[in-house]
């Protein structure tokens, strides 16, 4: 063998495997960014429970009454599309008023806070104790940084499978070997190929498939307090006994 061929074959496999480092190095690294993701997505939806109980726990302040259901649907938190209370139920203080029924409004307006307050941190994430350090907090994600994440991966995915395609690395070592390649083009090489990009393409994240319910942050108090009023008095009106052991309870 030549000096002049040994040269060639030793260019041909440098090339081939700095390819081959490229290709894998970059589609490891985005499935590690995928597993990353779903750790994330974890997180977030554990994060969604104690805001789904604030919804429920306010509609059954209210008795889930038709109006009380009709207030939240309004504010696209309808009970029923939610996941169902995990059934924790947290003490809270008794509100302090004249009247039971004064105590009944302070009681639904206290819910409502802590709903939009729970709602608030889901979406935008925030820190809570970390239980590894006692006295320090560690970040919390939300869902808005889930999806946030969710478009750069689906970003990288579209390059990866664009750019990368696994049938161009097959064809370009093939093209070292000419009469190969003249062969198994004849024999459907090229149909070959295509079902091998699609076969080893990353599919694009969905968040339809998230499994992450969607809580719109509903307005501060003060925009919906007369509202919320209102409702809490017809709520109490309908059925005093019943409003008094829920807030009782």
């Amino acid at each position: 063998m030549s000096l002049r061929s040994d040269y060639a074959d030793d260019l041909k496999t440098e090339v081939l495997a700095e390819m081959a480092d490229n290709f894998f190095s970059r589609r490891c690294r985005l499935d590690e960014r995928l597993e990353n993701f779903e750790a994330l997505r974890q997180r977030v939806l554990k994060r969604s429970g104690p805001a789904c109980d604030a919804v429920h726990a306010l509609g059954r302040l209210l008795l889930d009454h038709p109006q009380a259901v009709a207030f939240l649907a309004g504010l696209d938190l309808a009970p029923d599309r939610l996941p169902p209370a995990s059934g924790q139920q947290h003490a809270r203080p008794r509100p302090l008023a004249l009247t039971a029924a004064g105590r009944y409004r302070k009681a639904v307006s206290r819910a409502y806070e802590a709903m939009r307050r729970e709602i608030s941190q889901y979406n935008e994430g925030g820190y809570t104790a970390d239980p590894r350090q006692p006295g320090r907090m560690m970040p919390v994600p939300g869902y808005e940084l889930l999806h946030s994440v969710a478009e750069k991966i689906n970003a990288e995915i579209e390059v990866v499978n664009a750019s990368q395609c696994p049938a161009d690395m097959v064809r370009f070592t093939k093209s070292l070997d000419p009469g190969r390649m003249e062969q198994e083009n004849a024999c459907g090489g090229i149909g070959d190929a295509c079902r091998l990009n699609n076969d080893l393409a990353f599919t694009p994240l969905d968040p339809d498939n998230f499994g992450i319910p969607r809580l719109p942050t509903p307005p501060p108090l003060d925009d919906v307090e007369d509202a919320l009023t209102t409702l809490a008095d017809a709520v109490r009106q309908s059925d005093p006994k019943a409003a008094d052991a829920v807030l009782a309870g």
